[in-house]
């Protein structure tokens, strides 16, 4: 059934087990890996949704910043969790446990072209979480800190079934990647852009680029990216109320796609079979495609194969 994968048990999750111990809390980080588009090991952690959650669960991906790692988003993950989403929070690559290296030092020297395959994490990343047992593939947003900003305006400006992208300390070219050129191709979706006063001319400047930005300066206040968490008063909830907002409720009008096509289907259409798992993304409804600058398929699927015609 499209929508639904079977939960696959993480090796930590199978050593309690084994040893006959309790498994991890909600709350608690569940270590996991995957690969990149391009064959890179990532590490993350993965916090799924309260087992209150009545129906799939919205999903949503940290990013962190320069130097850093997944750790610091650690404030923001309860109250996600609260609000009922499932959070996947990367090491991008040349950060924390998905170093090499080589990668290491390409990130020391600012190498853009590495920066730039950090893409290929955030594909894999969702693909590892396609296959999460009862998320909701239909509300799926991105919060990113810093370059994690730039990196997940990237990808919206690619792969039009994010709903929702919050940027804490956006720049303009982080690392040689152009944000402003990523915000104006993305179309229909839900934009927050945070920060504190001394860093207020990136964040207007990048409002500009597209429709249906908001900007938030925190006045008397100095903190970069996550470091905003414990200086901003309520941050943590400002951001998670603007996501529950834009991802919204569950639907029965969710139509398909695909990363590479500007067209999607009905739940009905033969075409579904023919588009790569990882390519595969959905949306709540035939408006929220259009609005992305999808168009309705015009048929329902391939012809049947005919007598062959020859060339």
């Amino acid at each position: 059934m499209l929508g639904r994968f079977a939960l696959r048990s993480s090796p930590c999750l199978v050593a309690l087990a084994l040893l006959g111990l309790p498994p991890l809390r909600a709350d608690e980080p569940r270590p996991v890996s995957f690969k990149a588009t391009d064959g890179m090991r990532i590490s993350a952690d993965y916090f799924p949704a309260p087992d209150t959650q009545r129906s799939g669960a919205p999903v949503v991906i940290l990013l962190h910043m320069y130097r850093s790692d997944r750790t610091t988003f650690g404030p923001l993950i309860p109250p996600l969790q609260k609000a009922g989403f499932a959070v996947l929070a990367l090491d991008l690559r040349g950060h924390g446990e998905s170093a090499t290296t080589e990668t290491r030092e390409a990130v020391m020297k600012r190498d853009t072209a590495t920066f730039r395959k950090m893409q290929d994490d955030l594909r894999g990343a969702y693909d590892w979480l396609a296959q999460q047992h009862d998320v909701d593939r239909a509300r799926f947003a991105l919060v990113g800190a810093s370059v994690g900003a730039s990196i997940a305006l990237q990808y919206a400006a690619k792969d039009r079934s994010v709903d929702a992208v919050v940027c804490l300390s956006p720049g303009l070219s982080y690392m040689g990647l152009d944000s402003a050129g990523d915000m104006h191709q993305i179309t229909g979706r839900k934009i927050l852009l945070l920060a504190t006063e001394d860093e207020r001319d990136a964040p207007y400047t990048l409002q500009k680029q597209a429709e249906g930005v908001q900007v938030h300066i925190y006045e008397e206040r100095q903190a970069h990216g996550t470091n905003m968490f414990g200086v901003v008063p309520k941050i943590e909830r400002e951001i998670v109320d603007f996501l529950k907002a834009s991802v919204g409720e569950p639907t029965a009008t969710t139509v398909y796609g695909s990363i590479e096509r500007n067209v999607y289907h009905e739940a009905d259409s033969g075409w579904l079979k023919e588009i790569s798992p990882t390519n595969l993304r959905y949306y709540s409804s035939p408006q929220e495609a259009e609005s992305r600058g999808l168009r309705a398929a015009k048929s329902k699927g391939p012809p049947k194969e005919g007598p062959s015609k020859g060339k």
